[in-house]
């Protein structure tokens, strides 16, 4: 690779996060109807089943967005690899 600024061929390419992108999804009916179970069995035992009966709770995914960057070590100028 050249560097465009000083023609150099001594560069340096790393991937760089550049954002992140997080979908949460609920519980669905499943979960729902798991944590009205869960209501009814803690109101028969006092609470107690809910010392080992956890509340169902929904999934959060995340994904990174990276690019990559150049960096010439001879000059110092960086620049974004274009997508191909």
């Amino acid at each position: 690779m050249i560097c465009p600024e000083c023609g150099g061929e001594n560069v340096t390419i790393s991937m760089e996060e550049i954002g992140s992108k997080t979908k949460k999804t609920g519980v669905g009916l499943g979960g729902h109807a798991n944590n009205t179970a869960r209501a009814l069995t803690a109101m028969c035992t006092f609470g107690m089943s809910n010392l080992v009966w956890k509340k169902s709770k929904g999934e959060a995914k995340t994904k990174t967005v990276m690019q990559k960057v150049c960096l010439c070590q001879n000059c110092g100028h960086s620049w974004v690899l274009a997508k191909r």
